[in-house]
């Protein structure tokens, strides 16, 4: 039974710009060869919850009076949402209502009461009365209201739930409060829960939604979007603002361990049934490092803002960390490079935190740091390594700050084999990701992003965070970035289809939630495997048996109807048509999804183009410059190009067969690669790969040489991101 919460006049108003946060769970797959033509952009982010009357009053007499949002944090990783929304009938009829709230990711119907001035009356568990193409049509007793959940309309979708209320009185008001069992992500010392915006488009519904979290200790404070409550009650934000809403947490355990939940209710058949397999790896704990590696991406990529914000922030980091902490900086595009004077390292020491002088030689070095093309982590790595072997640190940390656009092509391996080969003897150091990339920040990292992988098989960090949003307060936080939890896997028997695919990592703090049928008997256990780099992480879950879902949750105004709605179910009004509903679904699915949506990326008619005009001549000249060495040299070579963002990241051969050997072509052809030059899309994350084969023929009977594509060129898009702002135009204003 809900609480009754005191009204007052006193609000306390808070307008604060969007803060990103990291890791939230993405399930993406990668694609196989793309050859996408064309952008296609469609209008501004959709807004959930919709209010529906009968269309033949002529406009909708219910007024939504206030939205309130209630967040009642529980024991272990979960927590309850009420939603408590308040109802005028304007009119001088009774009046049927149908509404539609988007409600966070994760979530699970569990309760709804009603109120129309007296006590709150507790909904039963119902069902839904069913026809062949959904919720069938009818009519209920006067004040019978019913909730059940929305069907998603896809994998990684916003769930939403329908109220659908019978015969509301005329000039009353109806209070109604859902509950909602939600998943919280972890962040840090705070809980965080993100709450969708709304469709301000209606009228009807409150343009201000009042944030409440209960049960905090003495002096506690809720925050939204950044921002504390200092002490009152709720705070007050627009509808129809996305806000995550943080709440203090009390961890006993402050390692990334693999928690969770595996619960099955049984099918009235007794021949399957339904499972619920929630999964959370816990947060890391704070990094405390004696020297510091500053690593800086300076690849054609990043951005130009990108090495002086890491200087900015480095040295916030530094003000946070002890006097005696020691300090040194690398920045790579295809080469790696130092950045502090030797002058600076006295007896083989590198600068302590304190010294003034070595840290504004490194804000200079990075103020005039000119973008490079070509992306080889390894080299930086390998360049890092040999100095902390020469430092001899105890808890050495190497922060790696780039853009994320990293060449799929050099593997976590190739990475750890650069690193340790230059480490020799020397403690192998922490290592931590800033990524410095809006969109990612904006709509979470995806489970098979190259950085996600690469983190993963590390045992790295990942900090989400825009270096120009990071504030003194803020900078402490990275040392606490979670960990990446990799190669996840479920074992499960052949009887369990799950409805999505388990994603291939998980991010600290995170969670993931599985749900899926399963025949005959259900499993008593299951067992989930991962790696944090070369540890592995293993936990099992016991079953557990829990009611079956409810289809529906009735409860009603007068005493005596109550029994008869819980025992006849829910039934939509038979004004409610299906192309409203149709509508319903769309907008409540549509409104987890952030900024403009793109239908293509780069296609290939581009590629082909690019590949003609600037690598294909230079290979021709490097095989006119071959023939004057060996007249009679033939064969066939396969380049291969890895782009992203207009860069080039990666550039190579990948296949050889010469009639004769020669290695000043091979080192040409490579050059020819790396020549290669395509568009930048603005917000266009995505990492594609070229294979480009060539065949050459040498003179014969007077004809000349021929140098020419053995077949058509492949393009691969490695990485996939459908919910990004594509545009072909590249800084050079080049179509």
């Amino acid at each position: 039974m809900p609480d009754s919460l005191p009204r007052t006049s006193t609000r306390a108003e808070m307008v604060s710009p969007r803060r990103g946060w990291a890791g939230r769970p993405r399930l993406t797959k990668l694609c196989g060869f793309a050859l996408v033509c064309g952008v296609a952009l469609v209008g501004a982010p959709a807004q959930s919850d919709t209010l529906e009357a009968d269309p033949d009053a002529g406009y909708v007499p219910i007024d939504e009076l206030s939205y309130e949002t209630i967040i009642r944090p529980g024991s272990g990783y979960e927590a309850e949402l009420a939603i408590r929304i308040a109802l005028n009938n304007t009119s001088v009829n009774v009046q049927d209502m149908v509404l539609a709230l988007g409600v966070p990711r994760g979530s699970e119907l569990t309760g709804i009461s009603i109120s129309a001035g007296g006590d709150w009356i507790e909904g039963e568990v119902s069902k839904v009365a069913k026809a062949a193409n959904g919720p069938g049509v009818g009519r209920r007793d006067p004040g019978s209201v019913f909730a059940h959940e929305l069907e998603s309309a896809g994998p990684g979708e916003l769930p939403g739930v329908e109220i659908v209320a019978f015969g509301l009185d005329p000039k009353a008001t109806t209070q109604i409060e859902l509950r909602l069992r939600v998943l919280p992500l972890l962040r840090g010392d705070r809980w965080q829960l993100e709450l969708p915006r709304r469709n301000l488009e209606l009228p009807n519904l409150s343009d201000q939604r009042r944030v409440i979290v209960q049960n905090l200790g003495k002096d506690e404070n809720f925050y939204v979007d950044g921002s504390s409550s200092a002490g009152t009650p709720y705070m007050v934000t627009r509808s129809e603002d996305a806000i995550v809403v943080e709440w203090p947490a009390q961890i006993r355990n402050n390692t990334a361990q693999l928690d969770g939940s595996y619960e099955v209710s049984r099918d009235a058949d007794g021949q399957g049934g339904r499972l619920r397999v929630a999964l959370r790896l816990g947060p890391s704990k704070a990094i405390a490092p004696d020297h510091v590696v500053l690593v800086v991406d300076r690849s054609q990529s990043s951005s130009t803002t990108l090495p002086r914000d890491s200087s900015r922030v480095f040295s916030q980091l530094l003000e946070t960390l002890p006097a005696s902490t020691t300090f040194d900086a690398v920045t790579f595009a295809r080469e790696a490079e130092r950045l502090i004077d030797p002058k600076f390292f006295v007896d083989g020491k590198a600068p302590r935190a304190d010294n003034e002088q070595a840290r504004a030689e490194l804000s200079r070095a990075l103020g005039v740091t000119v973008a490079g093309q070509g992306t080889d982590l390894r080299a930086a790595m390998q360049l890092a390594g040999e100095q902390l072997a020469a430092r001899g640190a105890k808890r050495p940390l190497i922060l790696v700050v780039t853009d994320g656009m990293l060449p799929p092509s050099v593997s976590a391996d190739q990475i750890t084999h650069a690193l340790d080969g230059s480490l020799g003897k020397a403690k192998r150091p922490e290592i931590l990701f800033v990524v410095d990339d809006p969109l990612l920040n904006m709509r979470g990292l995806p489970a098979d992003h190259a950085i996600a992988n690469l983190a993963a098989g590390l045992g790295a960090r990942i900090s989400l965070e825009t270096l120009a949003n990071l504030g003194p307060a803020q900078v402490n936080e990275l040392l606490a970035a979670p960990k990446v939890l990799g190669n996840l896997s479920l074992s499960l028997p052949d009887t369990v289809v799950l409805d999505e695919p388990l994603p291939s990592g998980l991010v600290a703090g995170d969670f993931v939630v599985l749900e899926g049928s399963y025949g005959g008997r259900a499993p008593s256990k299951i067992t989930v495997r991962g790696r944090f780099g070369a540890a592995k992480v293993s936990t099992s879950f016991k079953l557990a048996k829990r009611a079956p879902r409810p289809e529906a949750i009735a409860t009603a105004l007068r005493e005596g109807d109550r029994p008869r709605a819980v025992q006849e179910g829910l039934v939509l009004p038979d004004w409610y048509t299906p192309s409203m509903r149709r509508t319903t679904t769309m907008n409540v699915t549509q409104a987890g999804r952030v900024g403009w949506v793109a239908t293509g990326q780069l296609d290939s008619a581009i590629i082909e183009r690019q590949l003609r005009t600037r690598v294909l001549p230079r290979a021709r000249a490097c095989y006119n410059q071959a023939l004057t060495r060996n007249q009679i040299l033939d064969g066939r070579v396969e380049l291969r190009m890895e782009v992203g963002k207009g860069e080039v990241m990666m550039a190579g051969l990948t296949k050889s067969a010469l009639s004769h050997a020669d290695d000043k072509l091979l080192a040409c052809l490579e050059g020819a690669a790396w020549a290669m030059d395509v568009p930048a899309g603005n917000l266009d994350t995505q990492v594609y790969v070229i294979n480009y084969p060539l065949e050459f023929v040498p003179p014969k009977g007077g004809q000349p040489p021929r140098a020419g594509e053995s077949r058509d060129p492949m393009l691969e898009r490695l990485v996939r991101s459908a919910d990004v702002l594509s545009d072909y135009q590249n800084t050079h204003g080049r179509d």
